[in-house]
């Protein structure tokens, strides 16, 4: 062999870990800024979660008080004594049926005077009676108001005598 391929095969490993240090200084560079970019993307201000009660708007009630009304039973004539509350997520729907208040208490009689005695007294008879005086509300705000803003009707006081 000659002096010029020693002096070659000599500097190969040289150049090899030379290769391989340059190779391990850029991967442990780029591992630095990569771990710095994290930290900067966690170090930024979030901001705080409201809780989902906040995110909801609040509900505002219109109580109705005192609705008697006289039922037909199978022997006698018996009485249904309700008080309501109106539930809506906007108060201005509640003061449209604060204005037209006498429409909505007669719609709700109106179909309270169409119940028997014997359907008032079934059990589970609360759930379908606020979908139906629902129904009547929303039907009587409409037709008056064009309004249809009325999300509940809540029994608050049932007496069926």
């Amino acid at each position: 062999m000659t002096e010029e391929n020693k002096k070659a095969k000599s500097k190969l490993p040289l150049i090899i870990a030379a290769v391989v240090l340059v190779v391990v200084v850029l991967a442990g560079a780029g591992g630095w800024w990569y771990f710095q970019q994290q930290a900067k993307q966690v170090e930024a201000p979030v901001p705080e979660a409201l809780p989902p009660a906040a995110l909801v708007k609040k509900p505002v009630f219109l109580p109705l008080t005192k609705f008697v009304v006289s039922i037909p039973g199978d022997d006698r004539l018996h009485y249904l004594m309700l008080e309501l509350s109106i539930m809506s997520y906007n108060q201005e729907q509640l003061d449209l049926v604060e204005e037209y208040r006498p429409v909505v208490r007669n719609g709700i009689i109106t179909l309270l005077s169409e119940l028997h005695y014997n359907d008032l007294t079934q059990p589970g008879v609360m759930e379908p009676l606020q979908v139906a005086l629902r129904e009547r509300v929303q039907k009587v705000m409409n037709d008056m108001a064009s309004s249809n803003g009325i999300d509940q009707v809540l029994i608050t006081k049932m007496v069926v005598q």
